[in-house]
Order: C-alpha cells, then sequence, then structure tokens
C-alpha cells in the first residue's frame, strides 16, 4: 500500500534518527518466539518487531523517548521470523523514523523508514503540519 509523505507526517508525532540492532519475534499474548519458521499474515497473532536504538530525537510530543525501541513490522503481510532476520543480520546505517503515539508505532502499518538524507525534507513537512494542526 501507497501512503503520501503528507498523510504520513499527518499522523507522525516523533520524528528520530535510529539504527536497526535487531529483529525479534512475539506472540498475541507477548511471548517470545524463536522459531525462524513462524510467520505473520492477516490469521496470525504473531507479530516481527525490528529492535532500534534511538541516537538522536529531532521531534516529540513525549515527555520521554526510549533509548530502545520495538516497533512491529505490517502484521498482514506475509513473514517468516527468518526471512526478517536475514534481511537485518548486522547493525544497520542510521535511518529516519517517523512514529506515532505514546507506544512509538508506525504511523501507517509498514511506513515509517526512511533515509536520512531526507532528514530536512520531513522536518520541514513535520514543522508545516504541526502549525497547521494548531493553526485550526
Amino acid at each position: 500500500m501507497e501512503v503520501s509523505d503528507e498523510a504520513l507526517i499527518e499522523k507522525t508525532d516523533h520524528v528520530l534518527i535510529g539504527r536497526i540492532i535487531g529483529v525479534d519475534m512475539i506472540d498475541g499474548n507477548g511471548k517470545q518466539i524463536y522459531d525462524l519458521t513462524a510467520k505473520t499474515g492477516p490469521k496470525s497473532p504473531n507479530s516481527i518487531r525490528l529492535v532500534f536504538v534511538v541516537d538522536e530525537v529531532l521531534e516529540t510530543n513525549s515527555k520521554s523517548v526510549p533509548k530502545r525501541l520495538f516497533v512491529p513490522l505490517d502484521s498482514f503481510m506475509h513473514f517468516s521470523f527468518g526471512q526478517i532476520k536475514e534481511e537485518y543480520p548486522e547493525i544497520t546505517e542510521q535511518r529516519l523514523l517517523l512514529l506515532s503515539g505514546k507506544k512509538f508505532q508506525p504511523p501507517v502499518a509498514g511506513h515509517f523508514q526512511r533515509n536520512l538524507q531526507d532528514k530536512e525534507y520531513y522536518l520541514e513537512l513535520f514543522k508545516t503540519n504541526k502549525s497547521f494542526k494548531q493553526d485550526k
């Protein structure tokens, strides 16, 4: 599903810089899953999460931002735990994170990471949207 930058920013509360330091998987009760063949999908209660370390807080409406975040991938997509662990075998380069709410979740399922080179563009969009909301 494609989503416009404006629609994404409209639902964004936090603009952060972070790196993926791991991947984990939990079931519907929050219990860790270690089986690499376990899957996600529309009928599965499982959730694969990217584990981020937050390097810098650019914008937020929160009093504090955790140093480590567990951000779920789109649970409607069919992924296996092993497939995602293979995709992120080591610590990644820094990336821009656009997150929402008190639990620091994707504002739109599957859409929350952007290239760090686009930082100024997204910060400007965020600030413009924020001032637009305040003017209403």
